[in-house]
């Protein structure tokens, strides 16, 4: 007999899952908790393992889909006096779905350009979206780039930022770097650092706003923004304060070779209680980040350029980085804000 599986609800947000590659083909034994599919979710990618033992007749979905929770997603040929637990898939909310056919196929709605089919059940009778009138074509999200822009607009609608600035003089990095007798530090381990420490001095910082109270969050890691090929992910450095310049640099170095790798443990969010989102490569000068709630803060970090400085009643040329600290209002003042700030540039003065 036939049996098909449908689309457990691993994004648990009923927003779409997308099947980034497919793991089985038809004619393949299949062993229950087996993986099928490699969906991308609003959280992670992860695999989907088969609630199903026999031979699979076909996948009803390509690379490239989009696809809800229910959805029917694979068919299997089971021995029909095998167990009710090894060939029905577990119970799962109805979805609407295209009239029932031999072989069920999902509904699906074209995407111009795209070259591939995907479904939306709970959107199938949506118009189709005009092009602009001046004819310029519209620029898709991707699922990634969806998340992203949903969780700013809700941190920023929700969280109330406030901002201070300040500069350190670059000088001790900027030596301390080109000192190095083997791989120089990554530029984000003096940073990482120095916010470590700058928690330890000011540990508010390490809670997240809880209604009526402040908890403990992240336990004093600092979490480092890297974007990779237009996505976002945020590594996570445990206790940095208590490590040296060239461990805290081999850890964020090899966190993000894995992350370019594809390694998916590696892209899942990790709780840190700071993030240090650093643009200095791109040569800004200075920016403020939004808060990369529950965290409290985070710190933008631009880029090192020389700078004329007044020392001791004459004008000097330093190598000075800007900053700006971006912190949950809910959590710290603003002169908890600027003392905390004030540690972080005492520390980077100090390598």
């Amino acid at each position: 007999m036939e049996t098909s599986m449908r689309m457990p609800d691993l994004a648990t947000t009923g927003s779409p899952m997308k099947v980034v590659r497919l793991l089985a083909a038809a004619g393949d034994d299949i062993a229950r908790g087996q993986p099928i599919l490699e969906v991308e979710t609003d959280k992670a990618t992860m695999e989907v393992e088969s609630t199903i033992s026999g031979q699979l007749v076909g996948l009803l979905v390509r690379e490239g889909d989009e696809v809800l929770a229910g959805a029917p997603i694979a068919t299997f040929s089971t021995d029909s006096a095998a167990g009710p637990e090894e060939v029905s898939s577990p119970p799962i909310a109805p979805v609407a779905i295209a009239p029932a056919s031999p072989i069920p196929r999902p509904a699906t709605v074209s995407h111009a350009g795209a070259g591939r089919t995907s479904f939306f059940a709970r959107n199938r009778d949506r118009k189709a979206i005009p092009a602009p009138a001046d004819g310029r074509d519209s620029l898709p999200l991707s699922l990634a780039e969806r998340v992203v822009a949903r969780r700013m607009q809700e941190i920023k609608s929700t969280v109330p930022h406030f901002y201070v600035q300040s500069s350190a003089d670059a000088g001790r990095m900027v030596a301390r770097r080109n000192s190095s007798e083997g791989p120089k530090p990554a530029w984000d381990a003096f940073f990482v650092i120095a916010a470590a420490r700058a928690l330890r001095e000011h540990p508010r910082f390490a809670h997240r706003f809880a209604g009526d109270r402040l908890e403990p969050h992240g336990e004093n890691a600092v979490g480092v923004a890297v974007d990779h090929e237009g996505e976002l992910f945020t590594i996570r450095v445990e206790d940095p304060g208590g490590k040296d310049l060239d461990r805290v640099s081999e850890e964020i170095r090899s966190q993000v070779e894995r992350i370019r790798s594809g390694d998916q443990k590696a892209r899942q969010p990790s709780p840190a209680s700071m993030t240090v989102s650093n643009l200095g490569g791109s040569r800004v000068e200075s920016f403020a980040a939004i808060v990369n709630a529950p965290e409290a803060s985070i710190l933008a970090v631009g880029t090192i350029a020389a700078a004329a400085v007044v020392e001791k009643g004459r004008v000097v040329v330093q190598d000075r980085v800007n900053l700006t600290l971006s912190v949950d209002h809910r959590v710290a003042s603003g002169r908890a804000a600027a003392a905390f700030l004030g540690s972080i540039v005492r520390e980077l003065e100090s390598f």
